[in-house]
């Protein structure tokens, strides 16, 4: 068992009042009385934080803020582990759990693409995983977005490939922010837009990819809401992960439901299942969902 380090556990409790009060600067009687340290134990850290630059102290005012040595260690941080490093043992479980197809996805150039996968059909299991790039024109793309400010939004809903689909992308939102997952329902062009491609199978022309995306505008794939008493021909289950600044680092799925109707009741305890793994992930890279 590790020893207890209680200069560590005071350090980090002066990192994390600072942090969470960017706009603020504070004594020392002050970061004391908050961090629950005595006057002598709180100089002694804040003046060694200080020297190393991860503290700064104002020469006037005597208060003290985040330093610049902070900026080159979170730079490393982010150089680091990622969700996808921890996604494969997180993707098996739900997959055992489900029984279901469990995929993580990225963005990359305004696509989501598959990064990652467990409990693969047999049907897909010849497929590669990377022939699929969905791009995100609405519905398509809605958990990427969904957490974002309102300028990235709508910069979202432009690329919308038919009008039909911006009212109920725009409803979908704030469900999907609300539950944290998204459902979408069963399409033929949606299912040819996900599904990977066979072996050897050319990759959809411009043409064929912007006729199945304006067919998907056109048709109510994502739920606003899930009557637990109704049935639903679903498609896919996502929700995202957090990164440690609150933006969406992967997003979770499960693909493959049967195709046949669905109580919304199972759909709910599906999505449960999604979001706890997302949660799982997002407490892996000490993320944070957006406040």
């Amino acid at each position: 068992m590790a020893r207890p380090a209680p200069g560590a556990d005071r350090s980090v409790a002066v990192l994390e009042l600072l942090a969470s009060h960017p706009d603020e600067r504070f004594t020392l009687s002050e970061v004391a009385r908050r961090c629950d340290l005595n006057k002598a134990t709180a100089h002694a850290l804040l003046s060694a934080l200080s020297d190393h630059g991860v503290l700064l102290r104002h020469p006037g005012e005597k208060r003290y803020s985040l330093g610049p040595r902070l900026i080159a260690i979170g730079d490393a941080a982010r150089r680091g582990y990622t969700a996808l490093d921890f996604v494969a043992p997180v993707l098996g479980a739900l997959a055992d759990r489900t029984g279901l197809w469990a995929r993580a996805w990225q963005s990359a150039d305004d696509h989501a693409v598959p990064v990652a996968q467990a409990g693969v059909p047999a049907a897909m299991a010849r497929r590669p995983l990377g022939s699929v790039r969905v791009p995100h024109a609405p519905p398509l793309g809605s958990l990427f977005v969904a957490w974002s400010d309102e300028p990235t939004i709508q910069a979202w809903l432009a690329r919308a490939a038919s009008a039909e689909a911006v009212r109920p992308s725009v409803e979908a939102l704030p469900f999907i922010r609300d539950r944290g997952y998204a459902l979408s329902l069963a399409s033929p062009e949606w299912r040819a837009l996900s599904e990977p491609r066979e072996p050897g199978e050319p990759a959809p022309t411009p043409d064929d990819l912007r006729r199945m995306v304006l067919a998907v505008a056109r048709q109510p794939l994502l739920l606003a809401d899930v009557d637990e008493a109704v049935t639903y021909r679903a498609a896919d289950i996502g929700a995202p992960v957090f990164s440690s600044t609150g933006a969406v680092e992967l997003v979770l799925s499960l693909s493959g439901l049967p195709d046949e109707d669905i109580p919304g009741a199972r759909l709910t305890a599906l999505a449960e299942e999604v979001v706890a793994a997302a949660r799982e992930l997002t407490a892996a890279v000490r993320g944070r969902p957006p406040t």
